[in-house]
């Protein structure tokens, strides 16, 4: 047989975007007619996962294949969206058309023009109420959308994703697209793709979802995605069936990884175990390099709340990780000491105890086995879990204020000059001023300063203006003022007065 005559065209894998609220999962649910939103907490999709449809163009010829990729809404999964995009072949941007263009529509836009594909904006919604396509367009266009028929060359189409009005047409649109790019694949080469999704099944052991972007996996080959290999023998297809053999464009679910792959990674295939084996000792050295800087970095002086974090799948640890590491300012932030996928075990729980720190151990969609319970009970250890990212992102930021060390923190009120000294008592100055800029408060610590040096430290006692006692004096007035400052320099005509309060926070 002729080379070329293993290079034949492939289906589409076409990726979902948009913002978190804009009906992503409802078109989905709708196009392969299951349910996915009522099991998602918060009705947010917390998961990358892949569904394969068959679609008959609305011009009559054969059904055709198409792989759909839903990518999670919230921004914690930023990574996971981005790397939804680059898998992928096409693109629908949805936009809600009661709500327009939103932060994460543009996140999403971005995150597509990086990855160089084509698009096709799906306007959702169009049997609300209030409701406006024409609205949503113009919001489109101020955010260098062009449509077409409105200057521009981006396909669109107006849809219900409740009702399924417009879909048949989107998936047209899509189809055209995918078309226009003249994609292919080559039978003959063995797979190769991306990791998707990873997670511990207890029952089966460590499972992923793998796209197939080019090449044919079969059974009794091997796969290896960074440093986890897994043989070819439990595959399936998305619903779950059976498979001995699978194509480009198809979203599989690989079982029997040693160790859990990271999502996102590439993923090869090979002839035999062995010799993914190899190529995984080949790879090694490098990959222990990278992972060896992961634990380092401690920062001087700043305090760190340590976390022990137990997730689900390796797409929920990404996010948790993502959201610990944007918590915190110069002073305190969140570390993660120990990651893993699966329930909360008693060795979380020993790990929390032998940290310098009093650890928090968090689970994110996972149990807690009893033994991790009462161990955790018995050595006072916080177990807390949860099932929507940003109730736990929202408790790791109070856990981190409660704890981290109290300081004290000066807020600067305002300046003023001073313009006369009237007397002066032991270390108790009258004088009149007048204020350069913010104000002056009364009971409010002050500082002097003469030519840039500080001459001394004090409080203002009390302050007058138009001879009635007033708490405070704004920029550009002019005051008297009673104010106690030990200065072995003396407060003169000229000098500077810094108004400021500590708190300690």
């Amino acid at each position: 047989m002729h080379a070329n005559q293993h290079i034949v065209e492939r289906p589409p894998v076409v990726v979902v975007m948009g913002h978190v609220d804009h009906g992503k999962s409802t078109l989905l649910d709708f196009i392969r007619k299951s349910n996915t939103v009522d099991k998602e907490a918060g009705g947010i999709t917390q998961h990358v996962a892949a569904y394969e449809v068959v679609h008959t163009p609305a011009d009559g010829s054969s059904p055709k294949r198409i792989t759909f990729i839903d990518t999670p809404g919230h921004a914690a999964f930023q990574t996971l969206r981005a790397r939804g995009a680059n898998v992928a072949d096409v693109a629908i941007l949805v936009v809600a058309a009661d709500d327009g263009v939103k932060a994460q529509t543009l996140e999403a836009l971005e995150s597509i023009k990086r990855s160089g594909i084509p698009f096709v904006v799906a306007i959702n919604k169009i049997d609300k109420p209030n409701a406006s396509v024409e609205r949503t367009q113009a919001s489109l266009l101020e955010s260098g959308v062009y449509l077409e028929k409105m200057g521009g060359d981006v396909p669109w189409a107006a849809i219900s994703a409740k009702s399924g009005a417009g879909i048949p047409e989107l998936l047209d649109l899509v189809l055209l697209v995918a078309e226009m790019q003249g994609l292919t694949g080559d039978t003959a080469k063995h797979a190769e793709g991306y990791v998707m999704e990873a997670h511990r099944d207890q029952r089966r052991g460590i499972a992923a979802t793998l796209i197939i972007t080019d090449g044919t996996l079969s059974s009794g080959m091997a796969v290896r995605a960074g440093g986890a290999v897994a043989p070819v023998r439990l595959m399936e297809d998305h619903t779950g069936a059976p498979l001995k053999k699978a194509s480009f464009s198809t979203p599989v679910l690989l079982v029997g990884f040693d160790v859990l792959p990271e999502a996102g990674l590439p993923f090869s295939s090979y002839k035999t175990k062995r010799e993914a084996d190899e190529a995984r000792k080949a790879d090694e050295a490098a990959h222990h390099a990278g992972t060896a800087s992961l634990a380092e970095g401690d920062e001087e002086g700043r305090f760190l709340l340590p976390v022990i974090v137990r997730a689900d799948t390796a797409g929920s640890l990404e996010a948790v990780t993502h959201e610990a590491a944007r918590l915190g300012d110069e002073h305190a932030g969140v570390r993660i000491y120990h990651q893993g996928i699966g329930v909360i075990s008693e060795a979380d729980i020993k790990a929390a105890i032998a940290s310098k720190e009093p650890a928090v151990v968090v689970g994110f969609n996972v149990g807690v086995d009893a033994l991790a319970r009462e161990h955790a009970r018995q050595h006072g250890v916080s177990i807390e879990t949860f099932d929507i990212i940003y109730k736990l992102s929202e408790r790791l930021e109070e856990l981190m204020r409660e704890r981290s060390p109290k300081r004290t923190v000066e807020e600067k009120l305002g300046r003023a000059k001073i313009l006369k000294v009237f007397s002066k008592r032991r270390q108790t100055y009258l004088l009149g001023g007048s204020v350069l800029d913010g104000r002056l408060e009364a009971r409010a610590s002050v500082r002097a300063l003469r030519k840039g040096e500080t001459l001394g430290t004090g409080t203002i006692r009390s302050i007058q203006a138009n001879r009635q006692n007033v708490e405070r004096i704004e920029e550009g007035r002019e005051f008297g003022a009673e104010i106690e400052c030990e200065t072995e320099a003396g407060l003169h005509q000229g000098d500077i007065l810094e108004c400021y309060k500590t708190r300690v926070v």
